[in-house]
Parts: C-alpha cells; sequence; structure tokens
C-alpha cells in the first residue's frame, strides 16, 4: 500500500492574519458592550429623571386636592352661614319672616292638596312697649330670646315658629286640630305668665295673646294668616294674656 501524504505543517505567518481578526472582533465588542452599557446608564438616569418628576407632579397634584378640599369646606360653611342668615331671625334664633312666607305657602298647600290639619298662630307679648320703655330695650331683647327658648321647649320639631317682625310671633303646627292647637297655646301663655322674670329684672311681668285658626277652606296661606290675626286682635281686645280661636 503506499502512504498518504500529510499536509504540509502550517507556518507561523500563517496563522497571524486570523490571530488579528479575532483580535479585532474582540475589541469590536469591547466597544459594542462599552456603549450598550452606556446606552444602558443613559436609559436608567433618564428613567431616575422621569421618576423623579413624576413624583413631584404627584405631590403637587395632592396639595391641589388638599386646597380644594380645603377650598370647598369653606364654600361649604360660607353657603351654610349665608343660608343661615336668610332664614333666621338674628337676634332670637328662630326663623324670620322671609321664611315663614315659604314655609307658610307649602304647609298651606300640602294640608289642601291632602285635606290635612293645619294650624296657623299668631302671638303677640302684651304691653312689649312698656317694657322696653320702663326696663330698657336691652331686657326686651332679653324677653324676646326667652319667648324664642319656651317656643322650642312646648313645640315638635315638625313644629314652626317665626318671629314676624317686633314682639309679634307665628307659629304652624302641621297635622294639628284646633283642639290641640288650643292646648299648645295655652300651655305656651301659662308658661309664659308664670316664668320668673324677676331675676331678668325686678319688677318685671310679661303676658303673650294668642289668636289662632284652623280653617284651611279659604282663598290662599295670607287668607289664613289674616285669620289667626283677627283673633289676635279680639284677644288683645278681650284684655290680653288669652287665647281666641
Amino acid at each position: 500500500m503506499g502512504c498518504i501524504p500529510r499536509p504540509p505543517p502550517r507556518s507561523a505567518g500563517a496563522s497571524r492574519p486570523m490571530e488579528k481578526k479575532n483580535s479585532n472582533f474582540l475589541s469590536i465588542l469591547d466597544k459594542v458592550g462599552k456603549v450598550r452599557s452606556l446606552d444602558r446608564q443613559k436609559l436608567l438616569d433618564e428613567l431616575g429623571r422621569a421618576y423623579q418628576e413624576m413624583e413631584a407632579l404627584n405631590r403637587s397634584l395632592a396639595e391641589a386636592n388638599e386646597q380644594k378640599t380645603k377650598l370647598l369646606e369653606q364654600l361649604k360653611l360660607q353657603a351654610s352661614d349665608l343660608e343661615q342668615q336668610i332664614r333666621e331671625d338674628s337676634l332670637t334664633g328662630l326663623y324670620n319672616r322671609r321664611y315663614l312666607d315659604f314655609r307658610i305657602e307649602n304647609e298651606f298647600s300640602r294640608a289642601k292638596r291632602y285635606n290635612r290639619n293645619l294650624a296657623v298662630i299668631m302671638a303677640d307679648i302684651d304691653r312689649f312697649k312698656s317694657i322696653n320703655d320702663t326696663h330698657s330695650h336691652l331686657v326686651g331683647d332679653e324677653v324676646l330670646k326667652v319667648m324664642a327658648h319656651l317656643f322650642r321647649h312646648n313645640l315638635r320639631t315638625v313644629d314652626f315658629v317665626a318671629r314676624y317682625g317686633g314682639e309679634e310671633f307665628v307659629m304652624l303646627l302641621p297635622e294639628t286640630p284646633s283642639s290641640g292647637a288650643i292646648l299648645v297655646c295655652e300651655r305656651i301663655r301659662r308658661e309664659i305668665e308664670g316664668y320668673k322674670w324677676g331675676a331678668l329684672r325686678p319688677g318685671l311681668a310679661v303676658t303673650m295673646s294668642f289668636g289662632l285658626t284652623c280653617d284651611i277652606n279659604v282663598a290662599d296661606h295670607a287668607a289664613m294668616l289674616a285669620q289667626a290675626d283677627a283673633r289676635l286682635y279680639e284677644a288683645k281686645r278681650g284684655g290680653r294674656n288669652q287665647v281666641r280661636f
């Protein structure tokens, strides 16, 4: 058998180009890795800045929401105060005549629509001008405040009482027949008569007259109020400190 010839051995010079190529390739890879590393760091930095900006924005939004909440609370308080000023008498804390006009119209309409009882009462402090002239207007103001307290003490939560003007008051008693309304008036009248007014000012005595109606078969709420006023006049003319129906 013949011998297979061996390939000639590589010379040292033949391996140098390959080593150079390998070195260049590794250098390129190293540069690419560095670029990628730089890009990654740059991306992380940008993400960090974006996160900080988002946190700052969230804080600003939270502060804005807090300010908005406080502003809404202030507006609610102001609206409540304004509504109170519109509806209430500043001296006695009772409802005022403006709100009475609104309330009596509604109560009258409801009573007419459903054929329900409604008592309208007009009350007036007897000789109130004399109280002011004799004991001072400050004492007169205190008398009005006491009256407001006695009204609240003797009326139900569904009832309504307003300062009509000066020393006059109007009460609305829904779902109340004349017999019940008379009892309420008499109870208040007796409490006023028996109140210890001398503790407020020695020699002070206070009474009140009442006129009431339960007649809903009239033209409107104004006519019903006029009836109560006419009954009050009768109580005054009849000697005061009494209830007329």
